[in-house]
């Protein structure tokens, strides 16, 4: 446990360095476009390169110390008091207690699909997210158990590591896709006459070139280090979920309920890996999806929940199934 918790400092800080040494390439390259494609100055790429440094500092020690607000904001997350619903509350007090973490803040985010996720840098100011669907459809010892695997996100401190990516990731996004369309969209311009002057013309195309294919990849490679946080990370979480709660079949059988409709309207692919499974639900349509997936298969998950409970308390897909329709007839009622 001791060690999963340092490797991910190691990797917080490994990624934050990799990101501004990112940014800072990302900058030169859109610099020396600009002052070829515009014959703007020959120091313009260095100049954008410096300030590009400058942003990704600000922007690393910003997404630090405020990434679960800008989380919070991006996935429309509001409190949930004690007084509003204290079955919840009081199932995260004691399930942090058997953690031994401090009981984190609890948020709801207002859609009907089943979802959640953990945020915060450490887990003296973590959140626990829930959508109102998760709350309304699983009972208390599924609920329990998904409760549970985002305590140990914030206990392994997968909740740092996957909050600041979220932004760096958006930044990177954001950047090359307004250089991307700049260079599709935009004028010809014109091509600085000093490089073609200093002999240097050809060196110049190459690596103005090189620069708009590192533009044009610079969302994957942003995905790249996203999903360079280990999805091992969700087996594990599952199983100390499962130790915290003493009932492995709770996750399971959350789980097989929330495969049947996770989707998050708010969620989008900068903060869809933080999330217990893909906000995107069934509707995922990734070239390459196998490789792509933020999230190992739900699928072997509960299969290794299964294992781990020895098949004791986890419901068929008829019993899940039979479950959903009794909660959907309720909720018909109710609005009737």
């Amino acid at each position: 446990m001791y060690k999963r918790i340092a490797s991910n400092r190691r990797r917080t800080t490994f990624i934050i360095i990799l990101f501004v040494m990112f940014i800072a390439a990302l900058g030169f390259a859109i610099g020396y476009y600009i002052d070829y494609r515009y014959g703007v100055s020959q120091e313009y790429s260095i100049l954008l390169m410096v300030f590009a440094l400058i942003i990704a500092i600000i922007a690393s020690f910003g997404s630090y110390f405020y990434s679960d607000k800008i989380v919070l904001g991006l996935t429309g997350a509001a409190p949930l008091s004690r007084e509003e619903n204290p079955r919840v509350y009081y199932m995260a007090e004691g399930l942090s207690i058997a953690a031994g973490i401090p009981m984190p803040k609890v948020f709801v985010i207002e859609e009907q699909g089943m979802n959640a996720f953990a945020t915060g840098r450490n887990p003296g100011n973590a959140v626990v997210v829930l959508t109102r669907g998760i709350i309304n459809n699983l009972d208390d010892e599924e609920l329990k158990g998904v409760i549970a695997h985002e305590l140990s996100h914030i206990k392994n401190y997968d909740i740092l590591l996957g909050t600041i990516i979220v932004i760096l990731v958006g930044m990177v996004t954001i950047i090359s896709n307004i250089m991307f369309r700049s260079f599709i969209f935009g004028g010809r311009g014109r091509s600085s006459s000093s490089n073609k002057n200093a002999g240097g013309g050809i060196f110049s195309l190459v690596f103005m070139i090189l620069g708009l294919v590192l533009i044009a990849l610079s969302p994957l490679i942003a995905m790249y280090i996203r999903f360079a946080v280990s999805r091992q990370r969700e087996y594990l979480a599952d199983s100390n979920g499962a130790l915290i709660t003493r009932y492995p079949a709770g996750l399971a059988n959350a789980l097989k309920k929330i495969s049947m409709y996770s989707e998050v309207r708010t969620a989008n692919n900068a903060t869809e890996h933080i999330f217990i499974a893909s906000p995107f639900g069934k509707n995922t349509k990734v070239a390459f999806s196998g490789l792509f997936n933020s999230h190992p298969p739900i699928e072997e998950r509960i299969k290794r929940l299964q294992e781990m409970s020895l098949g004791i308390g986890v419901k068929s897909e008829a019993e899940i199934a039979l479950e959903a329709q009794k909660n959907n007839e309720i909720k018909q009622e109710e609005i009737s």
